[in-house]
């Protein structure tokens, strides 16, 4: 049997909340998910987006959440990430003129790549 843990309207919010139940071993899913995010204007109506926790964990369940909703988890402001690597343009010439060719034209023409 289940019990419901946390109430969400934001689909994407419980999803995280799932998430880091799981991480912490419990065996957690998320409902009323897909009808929020296909009839978002029932989303009250229905009672949110609900996370379910079996009996045995709920205790444990509810002391993550606490921990979630104080801000245990967030990211410092030291927390550097390193920067995203610089794209490489591979595009020549040719597969430029060949994508105008299909879009304009219609017609598929070969093209190269560059190399690196």
């Amino acid at each position: 049997m289940t019990v419901i843990v946390a109430r969400y309207t934001d689909p994407l919010e419980a999803q995280l909340v799932c998430g880091r139940l799981q991480a912490e071993g419990i065996d957690a899913f998320v409902g009323d998910a897909h009808m929020a995010l296909a009839n978002w204007e029932w989303r009250l109506a229905i009672g949110g987006v609900k996370v379910h926790v079996p009996d045995a964990e709920l205790a444990r369940a509810r002391a993550i959440v606490a921990e979630l909703d104080a801000g245990a988890y967030t990211l410092s402001d030291e927390a550097t990430l390193e920067p995203a690597p610089v794209p490489v343009d591979r595009e020549s010439w040719s597969s430029r003129l060949a994508w105008v060719a299909l879009v304009v034209l219609q017609l598929p023409l070969p093209w190269r790549r560059r190399r690196r």
